[in-house]
């Protein structure tokens, strides 16, 4: 049996939708039971976490895969292979300012909210910029739209919450989707058992090593 990890937030739907069509008895209880965290139907034991807590739960071991978002798998670092991409959830981490006021210059040191940082970092350093980074839980948009920071770093799938706050895009950093991931061990030790699993969840054919 291995252990999949799946994340409670935006693609908690469409992954539990993918259980389903990929004909594996518990996706029903996982669907219909949202406060339950533990399923197992002999062939599979699912736990499901937060999405941040992907990478953990399968870096080290405590999971054998997982699938999550790639903003999670660059945030937190963790030594992951990722073998699958799916179409599903797919998204912008965007740089955000206030619409009713022009953004900073981005030449000029800047402060930047997000629930990013370690992230952010990796990516203003690509971008030869600098900016203290204030680093927040949730409710980024409201950093921007009371002045906490001039910029904010998130995630922008449809931009109606942009809207609703009143929020442009100034740049988009990173094209961001789910991810199959594997715990390196596991994929050597349980190579058939996954890569089976793998195949019944579909995605993009390509495999992808890192």
């Amino acid at each position: 049996m291995v252990t999949l990890a799946l994340p409670k937030g935006r693609l908690f739907a469409p992954v539990t939708d993918l259980l389903e069509r990929g004909g594996f008895s518990l996706a029903a209880a996982v669907k219909s039971n949202p406060r339950r965290l533990v399923f197992e139907d002999g062939e599979l034991r699912v736990v499901v976490v937060k999405d941040a807590d992907v990478p953990a739960y399968v870096s080290q071991g405590v999971a054998d895969a997982g699938v999550v978002g790639l903003d999670q798998i660059l945030e937190a670092g963790a030594d992951l292979l990722r073998l699958r991409r799916f179409g599903f959830g797919r998204c912008r981490l965007c740089l955000l300012a206030r619409q009713d006021r022009p953004a900073p210059p981005l030449w000029k040191p800047f402060r930047l909210a997000t629930k990013y940082p370690r992230l952010a970092q990796k990516l203003l350093a690509q971008r030869g910029l600098w900016a203290e980074v204030v680093p927040l839980a949730g409710s980024v948009e409201l950093a921007a739209t009371l002045d906490l920071a001039p910029l904010v770093l998130d995630l922008v799938e449809t931009g109606t919450t942009l809207r609703e706050n009143g929020l442009v895009i100034v740049e988009t950093w990173l094209e961001v989707a789910p991810y199959f991931v594997a715990n390196r061990a596991s994929w050597a030790t349980e190579f058939e058992a996954l890569t089976a699993l793998v195949h019944r969840l579909g995605g993009d054919h390509e495999e992808l090593s890192d």
